[in-house]
């Protein structure tokens, strides 16, 4: 009965407390019994470096840092010199440039259609200019005899081609200059560009027609400016 006594018993048998305190234990036992320093570790590791090789590394990083400063400022003074560049050319306002363009593409298809159509001139003078305006009572017959033996290639009747080009070549250039309607002139006329450059002058690509197309994609895209009537309808239609 002694040594049954004596016997330790098993762990799962013992009281709660007892059993807690035993597997602490021997969880204690199997730690280790320093924590591992990484900083001692790491020092006895990697040894110090010899005075020359520290001052060259010092040498190396005050030649690095230089270089940075030197290639910042020589950086920032040329973004100076870029910026006041972009803002000097954003001193000149979109609605002259606008205003410019639709003049100039007024002009180019205005005269052009002056020669297709017949009708009673209107004359115009300010100061030394001079110009006169006919009016499109009717398109001239030389103008449907050149659509009918020169392109005979058209895919819609030459007569309605013939037509509508003329009076088109009136009509848009005036909403041009005025500024009325802008995008929709513009894309027209560049539907007239295309149109020549495919069935009428296909040799004029790169001397004329890409001109035109440049300029009427600049007044499609961003329209005619401040100096316009678009802009002032614009305006009043806001308040």
């Amino acid at each position: 009965m002694s040594d049954i006594a004596a016997t330790p018993r098993p762990l799962k048998s013992m009281p709660g407390d007892m059993a807690m305190s035993r597997l602490a234990d021997r969880l204690a036992a199997l730690a280790p019994q320093e924590p591992l320093n990484l900083t001692s570790l790491q020092a006895t590791s990697m040894p110090r470096p010899s005075p020359a090789v520290a001052a060259a590394m010092a040498t190396s990083k005050a030649i690095a840092a230089r270089a940075a400063e030197r290639a910042r400022r020589s950086r920032s003074v040329t973004g100076l010199l870029i910026d006041g560049f972009i803002s000097a050319c954003a001193l000149v306002p979109y609605a002259l440039v606008a205003l410019a363009l639709r003049l100039v593409m007024a002009r180019v298809f205005f005269l052009d259609g002056q020669a297709h159509i017949d009708g009673p001139r209107i004359p115009l003078q300010v100061q030394d200019f001079s110009f006169a305006a006919m009016l499109p009572l009717q398109v001239r017959p030389e103008t449907f005899g050149g659509l009918f033996t020169q392109y005979p290639p058209l895919p819609v009747p030459p007569a309605l081609v013939a037509t509508v080009v003329s009076y088109a070549e009136f009509a848009l250039p005036v909403l041009l200059v005025l500024g009325l309607a802008t995008r929709f002139a513009a894309l027209s006329l560049l539907a007239v560009t295309v149109l020549l450059q495919v069935y009428v002058m296909p040799q004029a690509l790169w001397t004329t027609h890409v001109y035109w197309a440049a300029a009427l994609l600049v007044l499609l895209s961003q329209g005619p400016g401040q100096l316009s009537l678009d802009a002032l309808i614009r305006r009043i239609a806001r308040r």
